[in-house]
């Protein structure tokens, strides 16, 4: 403002100076008077125009001044939205900085399960292989098994012809002299005998050939009254059962070392 009050001095100044000098020197009309009202009428139209300025300038100052004041009012949205911004920028970094725990968490986990996630992958392919091995056992079991049971099915068949044979043969008795003069005397009732009674026709076999047999058991299992693979071949449910409590060996030991199917193969040789 200084600066233009002061070219506005210069201006009154210069005006004054050459209107002066026009009046004296060109029109040789030196009146102090003249250059008084002279001066005074420069002075009004700069006051007038300077007044006029001034009116324009206060409409524009107060499009300026709205203007402003819509500015600090945008400013001050503005920030309130960067306070906003702010909070949520710290809390994206919280988030942030709780993303990349969870994710170093997730990591070392992941670096700690991988071992045991390979290790129990390898457990499971070797569950499978002895599942595939334990299969093909069952498999060939089962065929020698079956094989047994036909086996035995065919003995039981020929040792009832056999003995259906035998029962049609005459039996011939030989008299005997010395029980002719003799009164008859009652005779004395038999002693029970169990199935497995020794009989006529009855071998004598190495019973230990068969796995899981010894001579203990061996011992054993003659005292029953059982000699021949035959007869082992021939057992039942209930003589395993007899000759387990007999024995007193383990529960389910006839059928796991398979004596039935041994005794059954050894007595075809």
């Amino acid at each position: 403002m200084r600066f233009i009050y002061g070219i506005l001095a210069v201006f009154l100044l210069l005006g004054f100076f050459f209107t002066r000098w026009y009046l004296c020197e060109v029109r040789a009309f030196c009146e102090p008077t003249a250059s008084l009202e002279i001066g005074m009428m420069i002075i009004s139209g700069l006051l007038v125009g300077f007044c006029s300025a001034w009116l324009l300038g206060e409409e524009s100052f107060r499009d300026l001044k709205g203007q402003v004041r819509g500015l600090l009012r945008e400013k001050n949205g503005l920030h309130q939205q960067l306070t906003l911004l702010e909070k949520e920028n710290q809390a994206a970094r919280k988030h942030v900085a709780d993303w990349q725990q969870e994710g170093s968490l997730l990591t070392q986990v992941k670096k700690v399960t991988e071992p045991l996630l390979e290790q129990t992958k390898q457990q499971v392919r070797l569950l499978e292989d002895e599942l595939r091995i334990y299969q093909r056992r069952y498999d060939n079991l089962k065929e020698e098994s079956d094989a047994v049971r036909r086996t035995a099915e065919q003995l039981r068949n020929e040792l009832t012809a056999e003995r259906a044979r035998e029962a049609a043969l005459p039996v011939s008795i030989p008299p005997n002299k010395e029980a002719e003069g003799r009164p008859a005397t009652p005779a004395k009732p038999s002693k029970p005998h169990s199935r497995f009674t020794p009989a006529t026709w009855q071998t004598r076999d190495d019973l230990t050939l068969i796995s899981g047999i010894g001579p203990k058991i061996q011992k054993k299992l003659n005292e029953l009254g059982i000699y021949s693979y035959r007869k082992v071949a021939e057992f039942t449910p209930d003589d395993i059962e007899q000759v387990t409590a007999a024995l007193k060996v383990f529960k389910g030991r006839i059928g796991r070392d398979n004596w039935i199917g041994q005794a059954a193969a050894l007595s075809i040789k």
